[in-house]
């Protein structure tokens, strides 16, 4: 179960990391069109909450349970 957890904390939860700022980069990117801008915040709102979500699951596999609807694949 660490190796999941590494994954989920180390891979997932930073990629979710990237795309919540590059999703606050053009939400505040006076080029963009207000449209965009608010289509990007809340695209790095899902992400924000992804990561936390990632973290949450990869300390619960840490702790030796297993996350609810979590799949070993």
């Amino acid at each position: 179960m660490n190796a999941e957890a590494d994954y989920l904390e180390n891979i997932a939860a930073a990629r979710s990391d990237r795309a919540a700022a590059s999703g606050d980069q053009a939400a505040t990117n006076p080029a963009n069109s207000p449209h965009t801008q608010a289509c990007a915040a809340r695209a790095a709102e899902f992400a924000r909450n992804h990561a936390q979500e990632y973290r949450e699951m990869a300390a619960e596999l840490r702790a030796g349970e297993i996350p609810e609807g979590f799949r070993f694949d």
